[in-house]
């Protein structure tokens, strides 16, 4: 627990946090959506919640399931945070949900109807698998955590930023937030690794 404690305020000193935080914030910081449908989820202190007993083969179809037009921004960035941490402890789970989110906003394209919320959804997935692979690099797990942990590539091949940014230009409504925490991070981690 101290030794977790200490690594959580190493890594908050690296991006120039407050301690509070603990952690990146797309996937450290649970967002309240009361009774609204997303994935299984144990209600456990602390950011980790996934629920052993999830058929996580069903992820992808469950998560884009989830996504309905009418699902509320809060409601979409949960689902993602749980999609991603899902994804942190299975081989390729990461690129198949986001292979899936990236499709649907060119299908949108193709048929000449862009889709904010397609957008979004893919952007802030995509975010979200990147800030999980700064809970590995700054060793934020447990050993038995850290060996299950599959995200832990330091060089990321998509950019989901700029995917949220379109969102927004293409009016998307409420995603102001979401795009401050991804540029916080992305800022910090730029920083970082310019420094090495």
């Amino acid at each position: 627990m101290i030794k977790n404690l200490t690594r959580t305020l190493a890594a908050a000193a690296v991006f120039g946090l407050t301690p509070a935080w603990g952690g990146p914030p797309l996937v450290c910081e649970r967002i309240d959506i009361g009774n609204a449908q997303s994935l299984p989820w144990r209600n456990v202190e602390g950011w980790q919640g996934t629920d052993p007993a999830y058929d996580v083969s069903k992820l992808s179809s469950d998560t884009l399931a989830l996504l309905k037009p009418e699902t509320p921004i809060k409601v979409r960035m949960e689902t993602l945070r749980r999609a991603a941490l899902y994804a942190a402890a299975h081989t390729r789970l990461a690129d198949e949900v986001a292979s899936k989110l990236l499709a649907r906003t060119l299908d949108g394209e193709a048929a000449g109807k862009a889709d904010a919320l397609a957008w979004f959804d893919a952007g802030y997935f995509v975010e979200t698998v990147r800030q999980a692979t700064f809970v590995y690099r700054y060793d934020m797990l447990s050993p038995a955590e850290r060996a299950a942990w599959k995200l832990r590539g330091d060089n990321p091949r998509l950019d989901g930023y700029a995917w949220i940014r379109k969102a927004i230009r293409l009016g998307g409504k409420g995603m102001d937030l979401a795009l401050s925490k991804v540029e916080e991070y992305r800022r910090a981690d730029l920083q970082r690794v310019a420094a090495r």
